[in-house]
């Protein structure tokens, strides 16, 4: 099974963010039509609370987690918290691999990254990534990696650390794919989504 888990954080009902998420998510689902993936299941993780919100109605599963109220302004602190919650929630396999997308990120129709995801059960990667980060990316083995698009056995991700402090959570996915054979890694040269990190401007990578 391929599970695509879509990480999201609705606070202050931004209606900025709201759309975009929207737009995010639903492009995820044309891609997913457009490439026939078979066997995946989209679970969407918002971390401010059970409620009834706008993620309801996207036709997809929603699982509300409060890791947004822990104490650490480390957001991706949270959100790596927010995934090991929802595989341990869903019982996700050792062997399933999983897809994390930020939410408010949208995919290219031809992005290379989902066409490798589409073939993951004849390539049997452990691993699709792409290495440095949205203004240096490199095709090498690196701590640093892009985690708005990465995917990964579920088996390593429940073996990420939290990061300390402020530290960046990029380097704790990046860490442990050095516990994965480069034979079982797939480096994509280009990721195929829009990316908006820390601000609303979206670029591609």
């Amino acid at each position: 099974m391929i599970y695509f888990l879509v990480t999201t954080s609705m606070y202050n009902n931004c209606p900025i963010r709201k759309n975009q998420y929207i737009n995010g998510i639903n492009k995820l689902k044309d891609v997913i039509d457009i490439m026939n993936i078979e066997n995946n299941k989209i679970i969407i993780i918002e971390n401010n609370g059970n409620r009834n919100t706008f993620l309801n109605y996207l036709d997809c599963e929603v699982y509300y987690t409060n890791n947004n109220s822990l104490p650490t302004y480390n957001y991706g602190y949270k959100e790596l918290q927010d995934v090991l919650d929802c595989i341990e929630h869903y019982n996700i396999n050792d062997s399933d691999f999983i897809v994390k997308m930020t939410g408010r990120y949208i995919l290219e129709e031809d992005s290379e990254f989902m066409k490798e995801i589409k073939n993951i059960n004849e390539t049997k990667y452990d691993c699709v990534i792409k290495y440095g980060n949205p203004l240096y990316l490199v095709n090498y083995k690196m701590r640093d990696c892009i985690t708005g698009l990465i995917g990964m056995k579920c088996y390593y991700i429940k073996k990420i650390e939290k990061p300390k402090g402020m530290e960046h959570v990029e380097f704790m996915w990046g860490d442990v794919t050095y516990l994965i054979n480069d034979n079982k890694i797939h480096i994509v040269n280009n990721v195929g989504i829009n990316v908006c990190p820390m601000s609303n401007t979206y670029y591609l990578i």
